[in-house]
């Protein structure tokens, strides 16, 4: 039941948070929107860093008053069965104890996946600009196969038949969901949708999208090695990633205040890469990122300023959210539930009360590719379990008994004769 619960909550704070962080983006002030990758980067870091309180709140003193000692057992029979009650009454598990054994990680070391993280989000943020929501979110079932390519030839992981026919049916699901934006973005761009992305934005957002989860990729490979060889909660992880990439971030948001990427009188068209890369402020100044200007849109716009504290606390729900669920469920609880996230984001956008140039119109090519990418994921989690080396491993050893029988018979068969010869 708790499980159940959890998982509800987590989907609907991961749906909230992708659907608040689109209407942010959406927003006008000083007759511009409120295109911030980087700024966006900074509100994602503060609910990411919230993961420091809630540790110490939740979950600090009740790993101080967990004995130190394991209860012997009994009967050795009956391991499994002794360890779940040991982990419901709060006594160390030889997992638990195994990870008690682990040397404290330095926390600044965790500035180095918090690095991979903003360079990642920042793109996908772009993305999220560029692409419709639905769209966004979709592609970030891409990093299923980024993540395979980086544990099979960097991290040489072994992996099973099943996570190889996964790979490409994922493959083929992102591959249909962004040609059906692109179509959509052609379409509109034919019929002179001002509002909408033009194709080669849209192609422009989903190379980003990409190249985001490639990164991402890089994150996970670093947040697993930190997690096999040294001790921490994963609440504590993600809150100091948090901290180290809101510095990072700040950094660069001051950095890319003084970058000009050019400036335009009011009846000059700024270059592709300069007005889809960068942020125009009401002086027609682009910059890779203004913080000053967001600032002060920010203020301006009342919507905006009471969207921007929600979408962190989505951010937090959403991590705090995920922590629980890979501690009391599986791999397989969350990638369900990120499906069923991705399912319910495009179902809002498709609805008529949604902001006029955020209504999403629906294509049975998106919905195939949506599906594959489920489909996808779930072989890869193992839902859907093909085992197909095992199935072809028995077949194998029934054609041999098969064939064992037929030559015990025609031996049977050539003594009959033999007898019957003599």
């Amino acid at each position: 039941m708790i499980l159940i619960l959890l998982s509800v909550f987590y989907v609907l704070a991961g749906a909230s948070n992708a659907g608040f962080n689109k209407y942010i983006v959406s927003q006008k002030a000083f007759g511009r929107k409120f295109s911030h990758s980087w700024f966006l980067n900074l509100i994602m870091f503060i609910g990411e860093s919230m993961g420091i309180p809630v540790y110490y709140i939740l979950f600090k003193k009740k790993e101080e008053n967990k004995p130190l000692l394991i209860v012997a057992k009994k009967d050795e029979d009956e391991e499994k069965k002794e360890e779940e009650k040991e982990g419901e009454k709060g006594i160390p598990t030889p997992d638990e104890e195994e990870e008690e054994k682990k040397p404290e990680i330095n926390k600044f070391l965790l500035a180095i996946p918090a690095f991979t993280d903003t360079c990642s989000t920042g793109l996908a943020n772009i993305g999220l600009i560029l692409l419709p929501a639905s769209i966004y979110q979709m592609l970030k079932g891409s990093l299923i196969i980024m993540t395979f390519l980086m544990s099979k030839f960097y991290i040489k992981n072994k992996h099973i038949l099943d996570h190889y026919i996964a790979i490409p049916v994922s493959t083929l699901g992102v591959i249909l969901v962004g040609l059906s934006a692109y179509m959509n973005a052609a379409e509109d761009e034919e019929k002179g949708n001002k509002d909408a992305s033009d194709a080669s934005q849209t192609l422009l957002g989903i190379i980003l999208m990409l190249l985001a989860m490639f990164i991402l990729s890089i994150q996970f490979c670093f947040d697993e090695y930190f997690m096999r060889k040294y001790k921490c909660h994963p609440l504590i992880c993600i809150g100091y990633q948090g901290v180290f990439g809101f510095f990072i971030n700040l950094f660069l948001c001051f950095v890319f205040y003084f970058i000009k990427c050019g400036s335009y009188n009011d009846n000059e068209e700024p270059e592709y890469l300069v007005e889809n890369m960068c942020t125009g402020d009401d002086k027609n100044v682009y910059r890779p990122e203004n913080i000053v200007f967001a600032l002060r849109q920010f203020v301006e716009n009342k919507l905006l300023t009471a969207l921007v504290p929600i979408a962190i606390f989505f951010m937090s729900s959403f991590n705090i959210l995920g922590v629980s669920i890979t501690k009391y469920g599986s791999a397989t609880t969350r990638s369900v539930t990120d499906n069923i996230r991705s399912f319910l984001v495009w179902l809002w956008f498709l609805l008529p009360f949604n902001q006029e140039d955020l209504i999403e119109r629906f294509n049975v090519l998106q919905l195939i590719g949506f599906l594959c990418i489920s489909m996808g994921a779930f072989i890869y989690n193992g839902i859907f379990k093909l085992e197909l080396k095992k199935q072809m491993r028995n077949k194998k050893i029934r054609l041999e008994q098969i064939e064992g029988i037929d030559e015990g018979q025609n031996i049977l068969d050539s003594k009959r004769t033999t007898v019957a010869d003599k």
